[in-house]
């Protein structure tokens, strides 16, 4: 009955009691990780879309492109720029989380496939990938390098990058938010101020799926008494959040070469 009568207040008391719901969400998480828990399991989720944009083509959207890229790198001689920035969106909320189970880590994990010499001569310097959160709306087919949304300062990053491989960013804090509704998910952004061109497949290329853009979360079992404090906290937040955007998964027919 209470949960009831707190999702029909007002806005402004709604607000107000989700934030001490999600106080008391992160009090009871942090005595949770104090107190221990049971390994549970590892669940992955592909993304649902992806798109690169491309500052030497401002207006072409690039969605249904096999290929993503993160670099910053100017045209030596006429200063023409060459930068990519890679956006991803994953479908995860919190009924991705098995019952009885919390969210203890959260994974970005992308791999760096290849470093394609079609923007010239690749530079070998050692290279940095931004971890950031999207905070702006976007569609995939549409995005382009002149409407790309806000984003985050990154919440993590790799550096010293030499050499292809998996490459990872721990999204534990992002996605939390995401899942109990203390923010809307609207995707990571992918960046780099290092000129080394870190190209990746996309969820449509003809790759072994491993190979794609995937978010890893890692769930872990409770202690019984921290449980049931936890369920409190979570059944109040997901009873005030909704969804606040339903995203396309129609996959666009316009086809980019890189």
């Amino acid at each position: 009955m209470k949960i009831r009568f707190a999702a029909s207040l007002h806005r402004k008391d709604s607000n107000m009691l989700r934030c001490c719901i999600a106080t008391l969400l992160t009090v009871v998480l942090l005595a949770f990780g104090m107190a221990g828990s049971a390994a549970a399991q590892t669940i992955q989720i592909l993304a649902s879309e992806d798109v690169a944009p491309y500052s030497f083509l401002p207006s072409l959207p690039r969605f249904n492109n096999p290929t993503l890229y993160a670099f910053q790198e100017e045209e030596e001689g006429t200063g023409v720029e060459h930068d990519f920035e890679t956006y991803l969106w994953f479908d995860v909320e919190l009924a991705d989380i098995p019952p009885g189970e919390v969210l203890s880590q959260a994974f970005l994990l992308v791999t760096y496939a290849f470093d394609f010499t079609s923007f010239g001569e690749t530079s070998s310097l050692p290279g940095t990938l931004e971890c950031r959160e999207v905070i702006g709306p976007w569609e995939h087919t549409s995005l382009t390098w002149l409407n790309r949304p806000p984003v985050e300062v990154p919440f993590d990053q790799v550096e010293n990058i030499t050499g292809f491989g998996s490459l990872a960013c721990d999204a534990t804090q992002v996605v939390e938010r995401w899942i109990y509704g203390l923010r809307p998910n609207e995707g990571f952004a992918l960046t780099s101020p290092t000129p080394r061109v870190m190209g990746m497949h996309s969820i449509e290329a003809t790759v072994d799926p491993v190979l794609m853009p995937t978010l890893a979360l890692i769930t872990e079992v409770p202690e019984p008494g921290f449980a049931a404090s936890l369920a409190v906290a979570v059944v109040a937040l997901a009873q005030l959040s909704r969804r606040t955007r339903q995203r396309s998964r129609v996959v666009g027919s316009f086809d980019v070469s890189r």
